[in-house]
């Protein structure tokens, strides 16, 4: 009789170390999950920043046009937009691009990469050289993304253009 209590007792105790195991576990997978949850959405915040960014424009404003990109870009996007010039054709045509993100999504994630995709509404406006009237077109791009860790913040390091498409065309006169 005492064997077989002994042998509950050992069973019992394995049952509930088995237990706290599974418990631990179970927190320490929440756990990652909401900090993974946490560094989604700031890959998705930085993807959205830069779209936004690169795809708004103003003829009257080409410095903090640069500033914003070289802010939140790395290598060669970097680079790119550190040795960039204003188109002067941009700025003869008083051109203008608001640009609206319409969905973030990450598709692939490591510790200090990423990669995301972005859809976003451009309103491009600009003055037609020959006959001075405004030229209005609206699209919507897909683009994608990849990402870099640097220190706490997310940074752009490649980006291209996936699809552009004309929404609601307006007709010519």
């Amino acid at each position: 009789m005492s064997g077989q209590r002994g042998a509950m007792f050992v069973i019992a105790g394995f049952a509930g170390l088995l237990l706290i195991m599974a418990v631990f576990s179970g927190w320490q997978g929440a756990s990652r999950l909401t900090n993974r949850g946490d560094e989604t959405k700031a890959v998705e915040e930085a993807a959205r920043a830069f779209v936004q960014a690169y795809g708004t424009f103003d003829f009257r404003e080409p410095e903090p046009y640069r500033q914003r990109l070289l802010s939140l870009s790395t290598g060669a996007v970097r680079d790119a937009a550190a040795a960039s010039q204003v188109d002067p054709v941009a700025v003869g045509q008083k051109r203008t691009i608001a640009t609206r993100v319409v969905t973030v999504s990450v598709s692939a994630m490591s510790e200090d990469e990423a990669t995301v995709s972005v859809s976003a509404e451009q309103l491009r406006k600009s003055i037609d050289l020959e006959s001075g009237r405004l030229v209005e077109d609206r699209v919507l791009q897909r683009v994608a993304c990849r990402l870099a860790r640097e220190g706490d913040r997310w940074l752009v390091s490649e980006f291209r253009l996936l699809a552009e498409e004309p929404v609601n065309p307006t007709p010519q006169r």
